[in-house]
């Protein structure tokens, strides 16, 4: 057990030495690659700095005559003195005068004008921008790296190339210190960890494996889980490259192989100006620190794309990165919308064709009238413009006003493929008046060809086919079944939101709705006769209230009824002329009709200022019909004894008259009363009146 404990010491021991010079060399080898990129591109930005402020007119003339001038003494000192505050080894000019051979222009070290050289890099004389070489070793210059920058004349030809040699021995020096270094820290270390490591390497190994092994199944776990969640979910990082780990549903929706491809490149193909908006905005998404500026720039990210046939809702959300050199990716998630789009467009159809049929209801002279101008302008005005002599300006200025407002007055009906075919009209007539050969026949011809009224035709038809084929047909009249109308009111009520649906469906009540008041309109004509039959002096009857509509159809029958109500108020409750006179009464007898809502509730107050009901009278009558015995009656109430009037054949007159007097007119009352639901209550005071209040049930709500 020992021998194998020491083995194994050994072994780590060995292990960590060799894993620890492999760090440094592989530290210093970075270092070194490093150094090397900061040299050379020291070297170039030197290079393009001396050839941005080098004149090529001047330079030109200096290729041309080989003589030294006043500016090539210029940029000679120059070039020194680039060379003394940089520390650079050389900075000179070259120009390529044939395949393997270059002359100098400039030279930092000395007057070198004509001087000619071998080619070393020929593609400083090709590059149209700049780049540096690698370590280049000479015997006569020593180990350098060179920086160029290409002299571009006005022609865009690289006439010449910037060169700047740096000398990179003093790496060399202080490499040989580094690995010095490098070797005693590292034995230093060997020893020490050596001893930590043999002790904890086992347990931290089976460790590491168990969470390993959790981890895995974790991992599988939520890739499971986000393979079957019915979305895409993707990431990348600033270089906008999807990760290798995506859901299959990704590749359903963007297409196999998303591995390093461009997210912007992907969502869109086709078109180049939306990638590159979408690349900036990403890029500056990545660059921003700010959380709340970067969630600014997050909203100017497409929500939605159209893509292979696919619907697809797109959301944003930064999460870790898995990447070392970055902080956070950008994690997309996408969700198939195609059905869920289509079903709102088919719902938005329907709602916006139910708001045409109540627009087209509730304003259909309106309708007519506009219907009425738009057939006259395609049956009249446009087979005119065949034979129109007018200049063809004017009559194209005329046709489109004509059509424009065409579109508004339709789109004010909801008629939106009217406004669409008159939008596209626009379109064509635009195209139109763009040719040279236009003329005012051909612009009929072309209203011609485009069948105009088609186009009205198929709208009409969706009106007649649900508010029936009469909706159009008769001027000024308007006929819709009711069973149409109910069903229309159900439509809106499942398809439109509530606050909406609450308006149109008020405003098609009022079709086959009615206010209450409207209900009980025959009354004061009615009792203004009653009264004159039968001699009596009453002031006008006059409804109060009764504003708010009801279904005509549940309390037609009830309120026809109330002619028994009125006709006892006048026949029974209002006294003749004298007998009011000597009660101390006006002469004039008044009936009162008060209709209001509370809570819901009809309040329906039907009064008389007469008599009052005859009590005893009833109870002679309830005793002759059998209702009660004597000793039955002896013990009633007064409050018991009126619902008596409701009994068929009840009457407190003796005889019958044309007006009342059978005793079945309240019976009608209580039974229609009771089929909607009513209660009634009545209050009555001899020599006071008599007063019927009814409390009818509310359906659906005042209107």
């Amino acid at each position: 057990m020992e021998n194998n404990r020491r083995r194994l010491a050994r072994t780590v021991n060995i292990l960590i030495l060799a894993l620890l010079v492999l760090i440094q060399i592989l530290l210093i080898r970075s270092w070194y690659n490093k150094t090397l990129d900061d040299i050379g591109i020291n070297a170039m930005t030197i290079s393009r700095v001396v050839a941005d402020s080098i004149n090529i007119t001047e330079y030109e003339k200096l290729l041309a005559e080989k003589e030294p001038n006043h500016y090539f003494r210029e940029m000679q000192a120059y070039f020194q003195r680039i060379q003394a505050e940089t520390g650079v080894k050389y900075v000179y000019v070259e120009h390529q005068i044939s395949p393997s051979q270059i002359e100098y222009i400039f030279d930092s070290e000395k007057d070198s004008l004509g001087e000619t050289d071998g080619l070393s890099t020929p593609a400083a004389h090709t590059h149209t921008k700049a780049f540096h070489t690698r370590a280049q070793t000479s015997t006569l210059w020593g180990t350098l790296i060179t920086g160029y920058a290409p002299l571009i004349n006005a022609d865009g030809r690289v006439i010449g190339a910037v060169g700047t040699d740096v000398d990179i021995q003093y790496i060399y020096q202080e490499l040989a210190k580094r690995v010095g270094q490098i070797i005693l820290y590292t034995a230093a270390m060997v020893v020490l960890f050596g001893l930590l490591i043999y002790f904890t390497l086992s347990e931290e190994i089976r460790r590491r494996r168990v969470v390993e092994k959790n981890l895995k199944q974790s991992m599988q776990s939520v890739k499971n889980l986000l393979n079957n969640a019915g979305q895409g979910f993707l990431s990348f990082g600033s270089d906008l490259c999807i990760e290798s780990e995506y859901s299959i549903e990704c590749q359903r929706l963007l297409g196999p192989d998303l591995d390093k491809r461009n997210f912007p490149d992907l969502i869109y193909p086709k078109d180049q100006e939306q990638r590159d908006f979408v690349n900036k905005v990403l890029l500056e998404c990545f660059q921003e620190n700010d959380p709340v500026r970067r969630e600014v720039f997050l909203s100017f990210l497409p929500d939605a794309i159209f893509l292979n046939n696919y619907y697809i809702k797109i959301e944003y959300k930064f999460i870790a990165a898995k990447r070392q050199e970055e902080t956070q990716a950008l994690m997309v998630i996408l969700t198939d919308a195609t059905e869920k789009r289509a079903l709102q467009e088919q719902m938005e159809n329907e709602r916006k064709t139910l708001k045409m049929i109540v627009k087209a209801v509730i304003s259909r002279n309106d309708l007519l009238e506009l219907i009425s101008d738009y057939q006259r302008f395609c049956q009249m005005t446009v087979p005119q413009l065949v034979i129109c002599k007018e200049p063809l300006q004017r009559v194209i200025v005329d046709v489109k006003r004509r059509i424009h407002t065409f579109k508004g007055e339709f789109g004010q009906f909801e008629m939106m493929h009217m406004v669409r075919s008159l939008h596209h009209l626009e379109e064509e007539i635009k195209s139109f008046e763009q040719r040279d050969s236009a003329t005012s026949a051909g612009l009929g011809m072309l209203l011609q060809d485009l069948k105009l009224e088609r186009v009205l035709n198929e709208g009409l038809r969706i009106l007649q086919s649900t508010l029936g084929e009469n909706f159009i047909a008769r001027d000024k009249i308007i006929e819709i079944p009711e069973a149409k109308l109910v069903e229309l009111e159900d439509q809106i009520a499942t398809l439109i939101p509530s606050q909406e649906a609450n308006i149109l469906v008020a405003k098609i009540r009022k079709l086959r709705y009615r206010s209450f008041k409207e209900l009980l309109a025959d009354y004061p004509n009615t009792v203004e006769g009653l009264a004159q039959g039968l001699e009596k002096s009453l002031y006008p009857l006059e409804l109060e209230g009764g504003e708010f509509l009801v279904d005509t159809k549940r309390y037609q029958a009830f309120t026809k009824s109330l002619i028994h109500i009125f006709a006892n108020c006048v026949d029974h409750g209002i006294e003749d002329r004298e007998d009011r006179i000597k009660a101390g009464k006006e002469e004039k007898g008044r009936v009162v009709c008060e209709m209001k809502l509370v809570q819901d509730q009809i309040l329906l107050k039907i009064a008389d200022d007469g008599k009052g009901l005859d009590l005893e009278g009833i109870k002679q009558k309830a005793l002759e019909l059998g209702v009660f015995t004597a000793e039955q009656l002896a013990e009633l109430d007064d409050k018991d004894i009126i619902p008596l009037i409701f009994e068929d054949g009840l009457s407190s007159k003796d005889s019958a008259s044309m007006i009342s007097g059978r005793g079945i007119g309240m019976a009608i009352v209580k039974q229609e009363l009771e089929k909607i639901g009513g209660h009634l209550d009545i209050v009555t005071s001899p020599d006071t009146g008599t007063e019927f209040n009814f409390l009818l049930p509310m359906e659906g709500g005042a209107i």
